[in-house]
């Protein structure tokens, strides 16, 4: 771990100065942008400069959660495609490479200039699960970019698969909501 002074302006913006001599290192930066989205991202962003001015030799980010991967393609019209805009804004704050874990699409490591490494998580996820099987486990998905995976988990650990629906405009849901219907307490394992 480095040494750093990560503080808040009383205006609420973030100050980010690294407490020791960093030129030619190798740096990486732990900073998943869950929510709260935007401050985690933009905390990311002022580090990543910090560390390119102090002359850090290469820059790795480590994002354990993209944010905004979610919107990552022009599915209706005058929308963004902000996964691309955060992998440049990345790219452009100084990272060298980035190391990733189960991005919303395989395609978003096609919006970086810079090199992705991108992980998956199942391997570990469904080992802990086959050894410490719970009862009624059930896996969902959060949307239907998620499927595929949740069935997926779902073989691997013996185990069903919720199909939880939004709600549509009416306030009705759409078909079932399986994973209640057939357990009466079912353990839930969201597979984002």
């Amino acid at each position: 771990m480095g040494r750093a002074l990560a503080e808040r302006f009383s205006d609420g913006e973030f100050n980010f100065q690294i407490d020791e001599n960093v030129r030619g290192g190798d740096v990486f930066i732990v900073q998943p942008t869950c929510p709260p989205t935007d401050e985690h991202l933009m905390e990311l962003l002022i580090m990543l400069d910090a560390f390119r001015r102090s002359s850090a030799e290469r820059i790795t980010a480590v994002i354990p959660y993209y944010g905004y991967g979610r919107s990552d393609k022009k599915d209706r019209p005058r929308v963004p495609i902000s996964a691309r805009l955060v992998a440049n804004l990345i790219s452009v704050a100084g990272a060298d490479r980035l190391l990733t874990i189960d991005l919303h699409a395989a395609q978003i490591q096609g919006f970086f200039d810079i090199p992705v490494d991108h992980l998956y998580s199942a391997p570990v996820m469904i080992g802990y699960y086959q050894e410490n099987p719970l009862p009624n486990l059930t896996v969902v998905a959060p949307d239907t970019g998620g499927a595929e995976r949740a069935r997926a988990y779902a073989k691997a650990t013996g185990c069903g698969t919720g199909a939880v629906r939004q709600a549509t405009r009416k306030g009705k849901r759409r078909r079932g909501d399986e994973c209640r219907r057939r357990c009466a307490r079912p353990q839930l394992f969201d597979c984002r």
